[in-house]
């Protein structure tokens, strides 16, 4: 995402979510999106977002529920997780989907959730029963090699395994499940029952819900009257706009990977970025990587209009 030039909106506990990323750079439709997703979790309501494809609604969805920590936790001890919550689940739609295949993948992500939930408890467990196994094998190893002693003396323990682990599967099941929002992506490849099962999802869950799609989805979603009741806000997630775009190449934000000179880029190569981009950075970043490609190719350090006007002749971007 890029930068702009708005001041930053007030964090909640569910904006921290969408600002985990150090690398990750904030635009105002991000933020926009991040408010968009506070309202429909705040008033559980099913929310619409539409745009054009390539302008970052995945990107802005994949950094608000914080998706990458899920796979983290599951690889990497429980200190290396931040602090923040992940309370958000991320499901992005099959081409072929079924009610069934739905609620199952969205049932198994909200599981990994609560494995996360869990995971200090269970951590906490795991140390603390280690520890009295050992201190009950140390008892017991002191009594079997007493003279004249039985097997069947045991010594009196407190507190006893069984107890702690008790206790501990007790505070396992006092934790709620921590899912409050379920974003659902490529929501255009919802059928009518997949669209059914959504919302029957959404009816149980008592939770917020926003369906991610293209321009057209709102309009579609209206053929159903039992689902488009549910519907609490929409939001328009759109394409930068020329201030942010000169603001993001004045900066000289790159592409993860590409590696342009140091220069600073004329302004009749900005305006060039800016109109063949139109805002869309997908495509920006599909110019940037030719633009890189191009210069190493004909051993160039300069970025020039010509540069760039080859980088996009050897792109599928349409007219410009």
């Amino acid at each position: 995402m890029y930068p702009s030039q708005s001041p930053p909106a007030p964090r909640s506990a569910s904006s921290d979510t969408a600002t985990s990323d150090p690398a990750f750079v904030e635009t105002v439709e991000h933020r926009r999106f991040v408010e968009f997703c506070d309202a429909c979790r705040e008033f559980r309501y099913i929310g619409l977002c539409y745009g054009a494809p390539g302008i970052g609604k995945t990107l802005s969805a994949l950094q608000y529920s914080r998706a990458e920590m899920i796979l983290k936790a599951h690889r990497e001890p429980a200190e290396s997780r931040d602090q923040l919550p992940i309370d958000t689940v991320l499901y992005t739609t099959e081409v072929v989907n079924t009610p069934a295949r739905v609620q199952f993948e969205i049932r198994t992500t909200r599981e990994r959730l609560k494995e996360v939930a869990l995971r200090p408890i269970h951590q906490e467990a795991t140390e603390t029963l280690d520890a009295i196994r050992l201190r009950d094998q140390a008892k017991r190893a002191e009594i079997l090699n007493k003279p004249g002693c039985s097997p069947c003396d045991r010594p009196a323990v407190d507190p006893t395994y069984f107890q702690i682990f008790e206790h501990f599967q007790a505070l396992k099941r006092a934790v709620p499940d921590p899912t409050t929002l379920i974003l659902v992506d490529e929501a255009d490849r919802l059928h009518m029952n997949s669209l059914e099962a959504i919302r029957s999802i959404f009816d149980d869950g008592g939770i917020g819900m926003v369906l991610i799609g293209m321009p057209g989805i709102e309009k579609r979603v209206a053929r159903f009257p039992q689902f488009y009741s549910r519907i609490g806000f929409v939001h328009e997630f759109r394409p930068l706009d020329e201030a942010q775009m000169t603001r993001l190449l004045n900066e000289r934000w790159l592409p993860a990977g590409v590696r342009l000179p140091d220069a600073v880029l004329a302004p009749d190569v900005i305006a060039t970025l800016i109109r063949m981009s139109g805002g869309n950075f997908r495509l920006l970043t599909r110019l940037l990587t030719q633009v890189e490609r191009i210069l190493k190719v004909n051993q160039s350090e300069i970025v020039s209009k010509e540069i760039v006007t080859a980088a996009r002749d050897s792109l599928v971007i349409g007219q410009v």
